[in-house]
């Protein structure tokens, strides 16, 4: 039994010391941060390229038209229809709103009996004209004839003169009469509101029942062959556009599309309370899908600049209140300070510090030191 056991404990010993020398002499394995140092830590640039770049003018506002008007009330009375209604598509002389004319109907009549009492007072006074000018040649006769005086045709005179004057001021007031039953067929056909042109109901502010009151709008209508963008600006940038310059637009109606147009007009006089004016664009044609009143977004080039150089704005990072990159010289890494200029769609202006050609690191920075090995991933080249 003994001798089985000495063989056995030897065995055992010369494992277990073959394995703890194994142990002793194992290298570890290479860490992450020991690998980047070797390889080089990944990162991936963005190839400067001087350019040539437009500065822009962001504008808002929203759709119109060339051709709108508001609809009001010229009579101050009682809505007694309202034929249209909002979204509706209406023709030229469309009867939109109809106003009760009861009461104007009743002034008619009585300026029409007006005009028959004005008529028929001329009428007797035209009669004793006639008579007045018979009894004043009878009187000249006899006059001649010295039977009668100078003053009693004078007399005849005067009268006939009087009744001329009578008959004159007559015939103004028939005429005014007249005018005013002329006032009264406008007015009435004012109860009446049509559309001026074909177009569509932008918005309904009227319903039957109410009262309404002279220049009170009753609804909106824009002529939707003719829409516009109409956008606000400050007034510093006014001198910076010109008409017929190109606007790109971005619509509702279009999501992630952009269409051309083109600046057509410049209000002459900003809103006194903004102190911003209104430019006024074109679009290129009339779709039913566009509305007015939907949000526009529009972009305009202005100011060119020559020989710029715009990096992706995430590459930029501060320090210390100074703002710097990494670039790639050489496979290490070199931090550069920089001047910024304008931003511009997640773009910045460099105004010193870089040059063309530089290799700008935009993604893996934060993982940069000055002169650290890096591996380039992706080159990024400037559009």
């Amino acid at each position: 039994m003994k001798k089985l056991i000495v063989p056995g404990l030897i065995l055992f010993l010369a494992i277990f010391g073959l394995r703890l020398y194994q142990k002793i002499s194992e290298k570890p394995a290479p860490g992450i941060s020991q690998l980047q140092k070797e390889a080089g830590i990944p990162v991936d640039v963005f190839i400067v390229k001087k350019q040539s770049i437009f500065d822009e003018i962001v504008l808002t506002g929203a759709v119109g038209s060339e051709e709108e008007a508001n609809i009001s009330s010229k009579i101050p009375e009682r809505v007694i229809s309202v034929d249209a209604d909002t979204g509706m598509s209406v023709k030229a002389k469309q009867t939109l709103v109809i106003i009760d004319d009861s009461q104007l109907k009743i002034q008619k009549m009585q300026i029409q009996n007006q005009i028959l009492v004005a008529q028929a007072n001329m009428d007797a006074i035209k009669i004793q004209i006639n008579d007045a000018e018979r009894d004043l040649n009878r009187m000249e006769e006899l006059y001649k004839e010295n039977v009668i005086s100078k003053k009693q045709l004078e007399g005849y005179q005067v009268k006939l003169e009087t009744l001329q004057k009578n008959y004159e001021s007559a015939q103004k007031s028939l005429q005014v009469v007249k005018d005013n039953l002329k006032l009264i067929d406008i007015q009435i056909e004012d109860c009446i509101v049509r559309a001026p042109f074909d177009g569509i109901i932008g918005n309904k502010r009227v319903e039957m029942g109410e009262i309404v009151g002279p220049g009170q709008v009753l609804m909106t209508i824009y002529n939707t062959k003719k829409l516009n963008a109409q956008m606000k600006i400050p007034e510093a940038y006014v001198p910076k556009l010109k008409y017929g310059q190109n606007v790109q637009l971005e619509l509702d109606a279009f999501e992630g599309k952009t269409i051309t147009g083109k600046i057509t007009k410049i209000s002459g006089t900003p809103d006194p309370k903004t102190r911003m004016f209104i430019v006024y664009i074109s679009l290129p044609f009339a779709d039913s899908v566009i509305k007015p009143g939907m949000f526009a977004k529009g972009t305009v080039a202005i100011d060119k600049k020559t020989d710029t150089i715009m990096i992706p704005e995430k590459a930029v990072f501060e320090e210390s209140g100074k703002k710097f990159v990494y670039i790639v010289e050489n496979g290490r890494a070199k931090k550069i300070e920089v001047k910024l200029g304008e931003y511009s769609n997640g773009s910045v202006e460099i105004k010193s510090g870089l040059s063309d050609g530089n290799m700008v690191v935009v993604f893996g920075k934060e993982n940069l030191s000055p002169d650290s090995r890096v591996q380039i991933i992706t080159q990024i080249n400037s559009q």
